[in-house]
């Protein structure tokens, strides 16, 4: 069986990956037919040994490979034609792109019948808006409509950043964040103004400033100042992944209007877009999807590990 799953919405495509292991590790309980490769870092050899491998175990075998266009895609068609995948039972292969478009026939042949596609592509603001509500609602939480406008004018339509807002929007309501200490069950514009404004864009930008030049320890110093400050791990991952997805977007996007992006805001990309190519972003992303996955997958220390990420990148 082959999944293919592409587009520029990086973070639904996490999401997705994040359902499918679920689905997978309850039928596959051990874990060990689970094989995770990205053609920005490992080649096509490695690609073809995880496909060839034996199992001592006899579960399925769960095989994603990120960035799928990146290695030659004539060899990797022909490979897949070769085994078959299609009717192969044993072997689930997870493609995944970043992009809305493709290598010519590979992606010709990922995006025919049998396999399944999905394509996400970058909602549109109304689309967004539904989203945030629709989160909210799952929560126990409604938003006021010029609270909502907010938001979303403030945050962008980037859902790495309007995620890590939800959350705390709904811990704001389930902790009583009302005078009276009960639960709020309306969100209101003062208070998403409270919670979303202050120093996150700064620590953020401080950060991809020091991973755009290359500056390792300054990049350290700038996350474990945040972490110090009571900045969640999970919530700098997010923020970063949006600041990551909004240098890319600025590179790919032939009109900055359609970016809706404070000005302040696109001025500190514009910057950083410069010490970064297209690739090399599609790196890091990767890199981060793959780490909010083990965050929600896995009891491993956050902390540790978004330092081991920053120290990678």
């Amino acid at each position: 069986m082959i999944i293919f799953l592409y587009g520029q919405d990086s973070y639904r495509i996490g999401q997705k990956l994040q359902e499918i292991v679920n689905g997978y590790k309850i039928k596959n309980p051990s874990g060990l037919n689970l094989i995770k490769l990205d053609f920005a870092e490992n080649n096509i050899n490695d690609f073809y040994d995880a496909i060839k491998s034996d199992s001592f175990i006899p579960e399925k075998k769960l095989v994603i490979v990120k960035n799928i266009f990146r290695a030659d895609s004539e060899m990797i068609l022909e490979f897949l034609k070769t085994k078959d995948f299609n009717k192969r039972e044993d072997t689930i292969l997870i493609a995944v792109s970043f992009s809305d478009t493709g290598g010519g026939k590979l992606f010709e042949y990922l995006t025919g019948k049998p396999n399944q596609v999905q394509n996400f592509k970058l909602l549109k603001e109304y689309e967004i808006k539904n989203w945030v509500k629709k989160s909210l609602n799952a929560m126990g939480v409604e938003i006021a409509g010029d609270a909502m406008d907010f938001l979303v004018s403030n945050c962008g339509l980037d859902l790495w950043r309007l995620s890590n807002e939800i959350k705390k929007l709904a811990d704001f309501s389930a902790q009583g964040g009302s005078p009276e200490g009960r639960k709020i069950k309306v969100i209101v514009k003062s208070q998403v103004e409270e919670l979303i404004m202050g120093s996150r864009e700064h620590n953020i930008f401080e950060l991809t400033d020091a991973l755009a030049k290359k500056n390792k320890i300054k990049a350290l110093s700038a996350l474990h100042k945040a972490l110090d400050g009571g900045e969640k791990p999970t919530e700098l991952l997010g923020l970063l992944a949006w600041q990551v997805r909004n240098i890319l977007r600025f590179k790919l996007s032939s009109k900055l209007s359609e970016l809706k992006l404070h000005p302040f805001v696109l001025g500190k990309i514009k910057e950083s877009a410069e010490y970064f190519s297209a690739a090399e972003l599609n790196v890091i992303l990767s890199k981060i999807i793959d780490l909010d996955l083990a965050f929600k997958t896995t009891d491993l220390n956050e902390k540790t590990a978004l330092s081991l990420l920053i120290s990678e990148l």
